[in-house]
C-alpha cells in the first residue's frame, strides 16, 4: 500500500488539463475527493481481507446479554462466532446488525439459550464497542468478533497522513473514481465514464454481495450525483432570478 493523494492528483490532472486540485491550506478538493473515495470503498456493504480483524477478548457469562469489547479500531461488524465451553463446538451467530438495536431479553434460567443474533448497541469510536446478544446465553461461550477496521481520514497529500489504506491491487478502482470526481470539478462531460469504470471494477472485486446490496449501493451512488446536480441547478436558478 503506497499510493498517496498526490499520486492520485498527478494521474487525474492529465485528464483535466492540469487544473489545480489542491488549493489553499486545506488541499481541496483533492483531500475531500480522496476521503470520500476511501470511505466508499471501505464502508458497508464492502468487506475486504486487507481491512479485516478479529477480537477474542469477550467470554460470555450465562444470563448476561450485553458485553463491551475494548476495540479501538472498530469500523463495523462483519461476523460473530461462539465457541461452546462444553465441547469446543463453534457456532456462527446467524443474524448480525450494525445499526438496528435489539431489546433486552429475559435472563430467566428457563429462557436462556445459545444466542442467534448480535447487534452493535453502542460504538465509542477509538475506544470500545458494546454488543448485545439475543437471547441471553445459557453458557460461557467464547466470542470471536470479526470486523472491518475503522479508517482514519486522509489529512495530507503525502506521507503517512496522505497514503491510502487501499492496496495498489485496486488501482483501477481508485484511479478511475478519483479521476471521475476531478473531471466533474472542471465540468468535463466524461466524468461519469470514469466513475462508471471505477464502480464496475469495485463491484467486480467485492465478493459475496447480494443483488439487493449491489442495487442499493448503485442507487445511492448515482443518486448522490443527481442530488448534487439538482442542488447546483437550484443555486444557478436563484442567482439568475436575483439578477446577480
Amino acid at each position: 500500500m503506497s499510493t498517496t493523494v498526490q499520486n492520485l492528483i498527478d494521474y487525474a490532472q492529465t485528464f483535466t488539463q492540469y487544473s489545480p486540485l489542491a488549493v489553499g491550506t486545506g488541499n481541496q478538493p483533492a483531500l475531500g475527493i480522496a476521503n470520500e473515495l476511501q470511505m466508499t470503498i471501505t464502508n458497508a456493504p464492502f468487506t475486504w481481507a486487507w481491512n479485516r480483524k478479529e477480537d477474542t477478548s469477550v467470554t460470555m457469562t450465562a444470563g448476561t446479554q450485553d458485553y463491551t469489547a475494548l476495540i479501538t479500531d472498530f469500523g463495523f461488524l462483519e461476523r460473530v462466532t461462539l465457541t461452546d465451553p462444553s465441547d469446543g463446538t463453534i457456532y456462527e451467530v446467524k443474524d448480525v446488525y450494525n445499526n438496528l438495536s435489539r431489546g433486552i431479553s429475559s435472563s430467566n434460567a428457563n429462557q436462556r439459550t445459545r444466542p442467534n443474533a448480535c447487534a452493535v448497541q453502542i460504538v465509542n469510536y477509538g475506544v470500545s464497542v458494546k454488543l448485545r446478544f439475543m437471547a441471553a446465553p445459557d453458557k460461557a461461550y467464547a466470542v470471536t468478533v470479526i470486523y472491518q477496521k475503522l479508517v482514519a481520514p486522509l489529512t495530507t497529500l503525502t506521507g503517512g497522513g496522505g497514503t491510502l489504506i487501499i492496496p495498489d491491487q485496486l488501482i483501477d478502482v481508485f484511479n478511475n473514481l478519483f479521476t471521475g470526481e476531478a473531471m466533474a470539478v472542471v465540468d468535463d462531460a466524461k466524468a461519469n465514464l470514469y466513475r462508471a469504470r471505477g464502480i464496475a471494477a469495485l463491484i467486480s472485486k467485492a465478493e459475496g454481495l447480494t443483488e439487493m446490496q449491489i442495487n442499493a449501493f448503485l442507487e445511492q451512488y448515482w443518486m448522490r450525483d443527481a442530488q448534487r446536480q439538482y442542488n447546483m441547478g437550484r443555486t444557478t436558478q436563484g442567482v439568475q432570478a436575483s439578477g446577480v
